[in-house]
């Protein structure tokens, strides 16, 4: 898929398959401003040029350097203030430990013994 059509499809198609594309899907006057800027300069969006192919098929979420959410920003340098992350993950850990608990499977947390110093073994058939 061409890269100008992929950035297409997540901005102003989503803003238009909800109905939205009048207020959001494109940086235009009187819609809300929500811009996402990206930290193009690691190894996997090197080299430079072509900054839309980079854009649409390199780039990912921990690319991500600064949020603005309709002229608020959210999320600056990768530092989100408002947020207590060390508590959302403590929180998110103990969600999935009742969850296992719940459906009676917390022996998917242990790693078998399998995972090390074991391997299929070829046998020469000639």
């Amino acid at each position: 898929m061409p890269p100008g059509k992929t950035l297409e499809m997540a901005t102003i198609d989503a803003a238009r398959a909800l109905s939205l594309e009048k207020d959001l899907g494109s940086l235009e006057t009187g819609k809300k401003a929500d811009i996402v800027l990206v930290d193009a300069r690691k190894a996997h969006m090197y080299p430079p040029g072509m900054p839309v192919t980079r854009l649409a098929h390199f780039a990912n979420a921990a690319d991500v350097d600064t949020v603005i959410v309709n002229g608020k920003v959210l999320m600056r340098g990768r530092q989100i203030p408002h947020l207590d992350i060390a508590e959302i993950l403590d929180s998110a850990a103990l969600e999935q430990k009742r969850a296992f608990e719940r459906v009676g499977m917390t022996q998917l947390w242990a790693e078998p013994a399998s995972y090390w110093r074991t391997s299929r073994r070829i046998v020469d058939t000639h």
